[in-house]
């Protein structure tokens, strides 16, 4: 309780979220606190911190999902880049998770509503006297909306890219990543070819970069495959490979195939890496989103005798990752596909 507070009125604590510390509200503080996210008569930084606060505590298993949902739904109008990178790394982690269920589909749903009208307002050209965190919002929205599989923001993506690809438009370098993962979720093997031929024609690092770091984003799982080889190729810089491999995680299938890989080729990764953060980095990501006791175990299993150099600490931290996320989705998963299944789009 606090003192003096009227009633019916809201009440924000850790203002400006300057304190080291979270805050978890009651379902009927947090009811009145909406509005004021929704009209954003509460700050920025109130915004997000609340946001971020939420999610803390759904995966401390302190609050359901649902009500990090619930939230984010009201979401809809922000405009402040720094709240919507909160919003999208919530919404990445929460579609990691989904991705283990049979209703992944209705979370993309879910996020092309959420990522719409921002989508809408910002456009694929900048405006007149625009600032620099609007065009950093711009290549952040485009690339969600096209990973939620929303339709024109993928024809759009696919009529810029081809005309990248003939040399008639070059996309600006900041909308890049965002279109060649649209364009690429939704890809084929001639897709899979004119990006390796991109790679190959392409003498900048920075882009050759980019497009690697893009390969993850097909859905085929035979596609998936070739990337994966293609990472070992010479072609692609030591350093370097670990982002193209780590790339395929991004889809459920993807993941699975990356581990499978890691265990095919763990003895010539760790004499390319020697246990140095490139190995650390491949590890976690390659293993992270998994959420089942059964692939715990199996990670365990598979690393109990084999030589691990640095990366031991890591793989422990992996399989403690993906225990959380099996006890997390066995909390949620049906009250986040209740939700979904009967949220009421406007």
């Amino acid at each position: 309780t606090i003192p003096n507070a009227p009633e019916g009125v809201w009440v924000k604590l850790n203002p400006g979220t300057n304190g080291v510390y979270r805050v978890q509200y009651p379902q009927n503080v947090l009811d009145q606190l909406i509005p004021a996210i929704e009209d954003k008569s509460l700050p920025p930084l109130d915004r997000l911190g609340i946001v971020d606060d939420l999610f803390a505590l759904v995966k401390a298993g302190q609050t359901s999902s649902v009500q990090v949902l619930k939230v984010l739904s009201a979401m809809r109008n922000e405009d402040n880049f720094t709240v919507w990178s909160i919003i999208a790394n919530c919404m990445g982690k929460l579609g990691a998770l989904i991705s283990n269920t049979d209703y992944a589909e209705e979370f993309k749903k879910f996020g092309r509503y959420l990522f719409k009208p921002i989508g809408q307002k910002l456009g694929w050209e900048p405006k007149p006297n625009e600032g620099h965190m609007d065009t950093l919002l711009r290549s952040l929205v485009i690339g969600r909306l096209g990973w939620y599989g929303d339709e024109e923001t993928i024809a759009e993506a696919k009529k810029r890219f081809n005309a990248h690809v003939a040399g008639e438009s070059i996309i600006p370098a900041d909308l890049r990543a965002a279109v060649y993962k649209s364009v690429l979720s939704v890809g084929d093997e001639d897709t899979f070819n004119t990006m390796i031929k991109l790679y190959r024609e392409e003498n900048l690092q920075e882009e050759k970069d980019r497009i690697g770091r893009a390969l993850g984003a097909f859905q085929d799982k035979k596609i998936l495959s070739k990337v994966l080889d293609f990472a070992m190729t010479d072609e692609v810089r030591s350093q370097d490979k670990v982002f193209v491999i780590v790339s395929v995680d991004m889809t459920k299938n993807g993941r699975e195939l990356v581990w499978e890989f890691m265990q095919a080729n763990w003895v010539e990764l760790l004499q390319r890496y020697e246990g140095g953060f490139l190995l650390t980095r491949l590890v976690k990501s390659s293993m992270e989103n998994f959420a089942t006791e059964e692939m715990a175990l199996a990670v365990e299993e598979f690393f109990r005798n084999k030589e691990c150099h640095g990366a031991s600490r890591s793989i422990q931290q992996s399989v403690e990752s993906i225990r959380l996320n099996t006890a997390w989705l066995s909390r949620d998963r049906e009250p986040i596909k209740e939700f979904l299944t009967n949220f009421k789009y406007d």
